[in-house]
This record gives C-alpha cells, sequence and structure tokens, in this order.
C-alpha cells in the first residue's frame, strides 16, 4: 500500500492549551486531503489518546517516533533506565490502537552522526567516536527493539528516520528517505523528479501564512517582507530569501506584502505539487510520501500545508488532488 501523508508536529507549543475539537478538525483535515498515514516526528511529544482514537475512526495510519530527535544521548544507567520506563509506558499505552503502524527509534541521529560531520565539529577522537556510536546502538538498535517485541511484538520498527542520506545517488535505491536537496541544498523543484527514494519519510518547502493569521500577531506597522517581527518568526538559516528566489523564478515579483505572502503559497504548492506527483510516478519503486510538515505550532512562515490556526494554504489542495488521484 502507497503511503500518503505528513509529518505532525505538536499544536501548540503550549501543549494544554490544544482542545479536542483542535485534534477533531486536524485529523479531518488530513482524512479529506486523502491522506492514509501521519508520522508522529521525533522532536515533538507522544500524544493524546484522543490523536490515536481519531486516527483509528478514521482509517488513518501512524508513524510513530520514539521521542528522541537530532541529538546524542548519555551513556549511563540511570539514563537508559530512564529510556526503558518511557519507552514501555508508552508502546503499552498505544500498543491496541490499530492505527499505529509502525514504531520509528529517533529521528536523524544516525544521519547526522555520520553525514553532518559532528565528529569535527565536536573535537571527538577516534575512541570518542567508537564509545558514541557503540552507545547509539545500545539504545536503538538493541534496547528499544528489544522493548517493541517484548511489549508490542506484532508490530513494525525501524531504528530511525532516514535510513538513507539524500547527499549519495545510490541511497535513493533502498529505505526511508529525507530528501532536502530542495531547500538545505538550494536545488531547483526540478530536482525532486531526478531524486524519488524507496520511502520519502521528509521532503518540503515554506511559505508564510496568510495575512490575518499574521495580523494577530504582528503588528500592522511590522507587516513588511523583511521586518525585524518577521524575521523572528523565520527559523531556517535560508528562510525569506529562498521563498523569495523561487517567486521570481516561477512567478512575476510581488506588488505588495500581501502579494508575497500569496505568491509564497502559490510556490510552496507548486513545489509540493512536482514532488508528490514525482513519488506517485515513481511507484512502485517508491511506496511512500510523508511531506514535512503538516501543521504548525505558532504563526509564522514554516513548512507546513496548515497553519497555526488550521487554515489552509494553497499547498493543501494540491496535497488532497495529487493523492487523492491515486485512488482513481
Amino acid at each position: 500500500m502507497f503511503m500518503k501523508g505528513a509529518n505532525y508536529i505538536p499544536q501548540d507549543v503550549f501543549l494544554p492549551r490544544v482542545e479536542k475539537g483542535q485534534y477533531e478538525r486536524l485529523i479531518s483535515q488530513v482524512k479529506r486531503a486523502n491522506m492514509n498515514m501521519i508520522r508522529v516526528w521525533g522532536g515533538g511529544i507522544y500524544e493524546e489518546d484522543i490523536f490515536y482514537d481519531l486516527c483509528d475512526k478514521n482509517g488513518i495510519l501512524v508513524w510513530q517516533d520514539f521521542m528522541f530527535a537530532g541529538s546524542l544521548y548519555p551513556d549511563d544507567d540511570e539514563f537508559k533506565t530512564n529510556i526503558k520506563e518511557e519507552v514501555k509506558e508508552n508502546i503499552q499505552r498505544l500498543r491496541s490502537h490499530p492505527c499505529l503502524a509502525v514504531w520509528c527509534g529517533n529521528n536523524e541521529i544516525e544521519v547526522a552522526w555520520k553525514n553532518w560531520g559532528w565528529q569535527k565539529q565536536y573535537g571527538y577522537s577516534s575512541q570518542d567516536s567508537i564509545e558514541i556510536w557503540s552507545n547509539y546502538q545500545s539504545i536503538f538498535q538493541e534496547m528499544i527493539p528489544d522493548l517493541v517485541t517484548q511489549y508490542h511484538p506484532e508490530s513494525n520498527y525501524t531504528s530511525t528516520s532516514p535510513l538513507s542520506n539524500w547527499g549519495t545517488p545510490e541511497n535513493f535505491n533502498h529505505s526511508s528517505m529525507h530528501y532536502w536537496g530542495v531547500w538545505h541544498g538550494r536545488e531547483p523543484f526540478e530536482a525532486f523528479e531526478n531524486n524519488v527514494g524507496r520511502f520519502m519519510s521528509e521532503y518540503g518547502f515554506q511559505s508564510f501564512p496568510e495575512l490575518k493569521t499574521l495580523q494577530k500577531v504582528i503588528p500592522d506597522s511590522s507587516l513588511y517582507w523583511d521586518s525585524p517581527a518577521l524575521k523572528h518568526r523565520q527559523k531556517s538559516y535560508i528562510g525569506n530569501g529562498l521563498i523569495l528566489k523561487h517567486i521570481n523564478q516561477y512567478y512575476a515579483e510581488p506588488e505588495s506584502f500581501e502579494d508575497f505572502l500569496r505568491l509564497s503559497q502559490e510556490t510552496q504548492a507548486k513545489g509540493m505539487g512536482m514532488a508528490i506527483q514525482s513519488h506517485i510516478d515513481g511507484y512502485p519503486h517508491c511506496m511512500g510520501s510523508l511531506f514535512w510538515q503538516l501543521n504548525d505550532c505558532w504563526p509564522g512562515p514554516s513548512w507546513s500545508v496548515l497553519d497555526y490556526y488550521g487554515n489552509k494554504k494553497a499547498a493543501y489542495q494540491v496535497v488532497k488532488e495529487k493523492f487523492g488521484a491515486m485512488d482513481k
């Protein structure tokens, strides 16, 4: 079965503010967009029971990361005992949900260790590196899968996402892939067509939310492209400039700030459409397309197709159409 879906992050930076109705609305939007899987990203939280109940009810499969992401973890008995309890309790809580399709040990730790230059950046010696990698293996390739086998033996487990690095061509022939050549690699949208992995568990492009979303959190005097207030909400090191570059490649120069917001969404929609279509065209070599990202935890520019208030960006409709076409 071809997986069609997105990566999910917490719906608010202050978790208790998320109400039942927000969960219901979000999962309804997922279903209406013809998705069949959500990846609960390992940099967020193990979600509330209602999230999994709604996925059960609506036929949405869940790729569930354990909450470890983009970092190395201590090698001591006390910390590992803590990990065991965390993993055990969440498996026991969630294992009865038919939506739960796969457990994943972590987000991007292995690909980071092998490709991001941490050893040089942090001055690790050869002996340091041996010990650090051994500890990684003991947690994610031994301890956690042993617990999954013990407490949820009928389930599936993968140690990390991704298992393949997008910078190496042969890696598109096996395993999960976070393809960030478009964005971090500054490649054009056309690169999506030639970089299709076996299971695309992350890829995406940023856009801004609509004007009324920004007006709720930014004064009118700061609603211009390079205002300090707007820059504060841009959490990517290349964000605004890369968005504008792609707007200028595919569309006319924005005539106003509101026009810039609109064109940012049209540009994101174009890129997302090209990416998803390339994954669909790659079937059965490619069997999954989970874009980054579904939703937002605060108002501002991001890779989401739903803004913080649940408003649909232009890319949402494109996602719906592309994923829906596979069902016909």
